[in-house]
């Protein structure tokens, strides 16, 4: 299954290469704040302090270069927290192929959402310390500079695995409480910030700018990004939310191929060896969930949405993996000789993807 994993990965890498015309994705190497603060130019900014003239093939570097960290990462975090050997392998097989993992980043190479699955498999692996909260606020930060939807996206991830490791393991106290807090305030105030940022000028004017930056653009509707507002944006969704309401079935049945998975997540849950820790885990995923709701009011990329929401899912089975259990979890977690285990791996090892506004 891994092995028809990674052949899937590099036949859709060939395929955006050659037949992907990335100019939204390119547009994000090339806005800057050169016309002032604006939403999601801190990608652009940091390439424009090594870079004059961007290529268009810049976007498959970069894209290809995160796509690598992210799944080093995630095996190492695997590793790390649960382990690799023969029993939890069919658990990892599963994970890995997911056509809403690694496949749909794939598909979707050049677009942001990635960085925050990066920031929250660092938020896993990165040793707990007195630095620790302040680099994952820092991070967030970056995360939402570079597209606001990261705060509902991969923030509220983040903020769980930090509550996770820090608050219960080390306690709640009231001090301790109140620092978080104010940590997270500051990431809402940069929210707020980028989601008005708007970048004050002509869509024309900003055009011209970013063509200046990178040759290899040439569609002018690119600059609908940034000078767009959110009552716009969430125009444009519920103009379109017919259409994609009737593809919510195709969701569930993606979602249902992965039932051994979560059926072993309902199971180490319920190992839980405090009451507090298993109600801290549900809540967080209530709140991930909810925070996805939101983003689909505003935004129609829905398979995108939920490929995130599903990693998501899966990131906060591994965090509660690090909590303290009152009987062994379950092993294996996944049965990998049943005959309906292994059907349904081979049919989510088979999907090669879910897409990024409509599903396949």
């Amino acid at each position: 299954m891994l092995a028809v994993d990674i052949a899937i990965l590099v036949g859709l890498f060939v395929y955006k290469v050659v037949g992907h015309d990335p100019q939204i994705e390119y547009a994000h190497l090339l806005v800057t704040y050169h016309f002032g603060f604006a939403k999601r130019a801190l990608l652009g900014a940091l390439v424009s302090l090594v870079a004059t003239s961007v290529p268009i093939m810049a976007v498959y570097a970069l894209g290809l270069a995160a796509f690598i960290a992210a799944m080093v990462l995630f095996v190492m975090a695997f590793r790390r927290i649960v382990g690799t050997d023969a029993h939890n392998l069919p658990l990892f097989a599963f994970l890995f192929g997911s056509p809403f993992f690694f496949k749909n980043f794939m598909y979707s190479i050049g677009y942001l959402d990635i960085y925050g699955c990066i920031g929250a498999l660092i938020a896993l692996t990165a040793p707990v310390g007195v630095f620790y909260l302040p680099a994952l606020v820092l991070g967030c930060v970056a995360l939402v500079l570079l597209h606001p939807v990261q705060f509902l996206l991969y923030c509220p991830l983040i903020g769980l695995i930090a509550v996770i490791r820090c608050y219960c393991v080390f306690g709640f106290s009231t001090a301790r409480v109140l620092y978080g807090g104010l940590l997270g305030l500051a990431v809402l105030a940069v929210f707020v910030a980028s989601v008005t940022g708007q970048v004050p000028t002509s869509p024309g004017v900003l055009f011209d700018y970013l063509r200046a930056r990178g040759p290899d653009l040439t569609d002018p509707g690119v600059t609908y990004v940034w000078t767009s507002t959110l009552a716009d944006d969430l125009q444009a969704t519920w103009r379109e939310i017919g259409k994609n309401t009737i593809r919510v079935p195709i969701y569930l049945i993606l979602i249902a191929l992965h039932v051994p998975v979560i059926r072993y997540f309902g199971r180490l849950v319920r190992c839980l060896a405090r009451p507090r820790d298993k109600a801290i885990v549900v809540s967080g995923l209530l709140a991930i969930s909810a925070g996805y709701l939101l983003i689909g009011a505003f935004g129609y990329d829905y398979a995108r949405w939920v490929s995130n929401w599903a990693v998501c899912m899966a990131l906060v089975m591994l965090a509660t993996h690090l909590l303290p259990l009152a009987r062994a979890a379950p092993a294996p977690p996944v049965a990998g000789d049943t005959t309906t285990n292994l059907a349904l791996g081979w049919i989510v090892t088979a999907i090669p993807r879910v897409g990024i506004t409509i599903p396949f």
